[in-house]
Formats: structure tokens, sequence, C-alpha cells
């Protein structure tokens, strides 16, 4: 049986139509309803759709019912999100513990820009570059299976930061990815090949790296123990970095922090540049640049 769930220009329709004269009968069929009971209850008893009805509306807002719906809460709560996670976690691929190429990246992104986080299952980027949002949910599409959820939004400003440009978001949600992603030992990245070890770079600097006009390469963290990594795997592959380190001041939290800093250094930049370079095509137009001249 279909519920019909009536509003209130129903409602309106059919009290004009009885100021007017009509009776139930004939307002139902103007209205094109099969019954006239309903018409009935607005015109005779004064009682409006139920959705609108002011002793139901004066019910749900009062004090006690408000309390008896919290305490419900407490008990309802914990058990339907328990039972969501079960239902929404989706398995990842046979084959996800396998260090790929894609993997490789995917790394290298959420030990920079990118962000894992157990509690709310989920696997997430936000950057300002379109181009890198999307390379980043091609790789992590392939190496899940799942559909990445990808949009546009704005963040809050505050009294710190107050212009910001608008973000682009991409994420799965998976306890199985976030706790594989959080747990994962990049030592093992040490041991691949260096189709693998150019991928883990490139994410790490298209999310922590910048190239200047004259064709500088650095990437920066301020992760002491990444940074050294990171840096032991660019000169193994060959390419030459110096190391430094500076203290500065984060602007959300106002207090000082030391950054360290990759720079990738003579000949070397051009290795740099062909084997390992970014997706992100701001940064690539100055590295082509930078090889041409």
């Amino acid at each position: 049986m279909k519920i019909i769930h009536y509003t209130l220009q129903d409602y309106d329709k059919a009290i004009e139509l009885h100021k007017n004269g009509l009776g139930s009968q004939r307002i139902a069929k103007i209205l094109g309803y099969k019954c006239r009971s309903v018409v009935e209850e607005w015109i005779n008893r004064g009682r409006k759709p139920y959705y609108f009805s002011d002793k139901r509306i004066a019910s749900s807002n009062s004090k006690a019912n408000i309390e008896r719906m919290r305490a419900m809460n407490k008990i309802t709560q914990p058990k339907a999100c328990k039972i969501a996670a079960e239902l929404n976690t989706k398995k990842l691929k046979t084959k996800y513990k396998l260090l790929t190429k894609e993997l490789a990246y995917i790394l290298g992104v959420i030990y920079g820009d990118g962000h894992v986080s157990i509690k709310q299952r989920r696997v997430i980027l936000s950057a300002i570059d379109k181009d890198f949002v999307l390379n980043f949910k091609e790789n992590l599409e392939k190496w899940s299976g799942f559909k990445t959820r990808f949009y546009l939004r704005n963040l809050k400003l505050s009294k710190l930061i107050k212009r910001r440009k608008p973000q682009w978001v991409c994420y799965i949600d998976s306890i199985e990815a976030a706790k594989f992603l959080k747990n994962f030992n990049r030592n093992n990245i040490k041991y691949c090949n260096k189709a693998i070890k150019y991928e883990f770079i490139k994410g790490m600097f298209d999310s922590e790296g910048s190239v200047t006009l004259d064709g500088s390469i650095h990437i920066y963290n301020s992760d002491k123990s990444l940074i050294n990594f990171v840096n032991k795997l660019i000169n193994n592959l060959g390419i030459k970095t110096s190391l430094l380190s500076r203290t500065c001041v984060n602007n959300l939290t106002l207090k000082p922090i030391t950054m360290y800093k990759i720079s990738i250094l003579g000949e070397t930049r051009k290795h740099f540049a062909k084997e390992i370079g970014s997706s992100i095509e701001r940064k690539k137009e100055r590295l082509v640049r930078f090889i041409n001249n």
C-alpha cells in the first residue's frame, strides 16, 4: 500500500474550496483524492496533515521528548555506528600489499600533504592543484579498487589566515586501507627497483616540493627521520643533494618549528627532472624549461 504524504499546499487548497461552499466529496474529486475521509478531517475537525500538525510539532519540540531522544541516542548511536562501519567496509584488492608504482606514489603523497585517519577510516588529500589531486585519485583507485570521492571546497578563514584558495579534495573510506597505509614500513621501499623509488619521491615532491624560476629544486618537511630517509633514497639513485634545516614559525599555532630542506644539486637536477618530474603542471613547466635552457 502506497503511503501519501500530504503537504500544507494540499491542506490550503482544500480549505479554500470549502470556503467557496464545496463539500468533502466534491473537494476530494477536484484534488484527485480517492478517499474523502482525509478532506473531512481537515475541514470538519480542523486537523492539518500529519507532518504539519501543530500538536505533533509541539510534542516533538517539548523538553520531555528531547530528553527522551537523547537517552535513546546514547544507546542506539554506538550500535548503529558499529553496524554501519561493518556494512560499509569494502575489501581492498587481493594484491593491495604488493609495492606497486601506484602504492609508492600514494605513500609519497601521504607522507606529505595527504592524511590517513584510522578513527575516521579515511585516506584523503586536499590541495589547490587540481591536476595533483586527480593524479592521486587515479593512483588511489587503481591500487584500492575503490571509487573515490572528488569535489571542490572552500575552507573557513581564520584570524591568522585571511585569504585561502579553494581546494580540491579526494578521499576513500576504508578502515583496511587506513590501517595498512598508517602502519606501512617505509624501509621496504629501499629494496625496490628504480621505478618504485621514482614514484615514491615524485609523490613527496608533488606534496612538499618546489621549483624556482632558475630551476632550483627543493623538498621540505618537518619530520627529520622522514627527510633523512628521502634524502638517502635520492642519493642512492645517483642524484646529489644538500640537506639544511632552519627554524620558522607555524602560521596556525604561532609556535617555532624546525623545517628541513633537501636541495637537488648541479647537473643531477636534470636527472631528477627527467626521471622523477611532477604531475603538477606548473612544476612540470619549470622543470622542462630548466632542461631546455
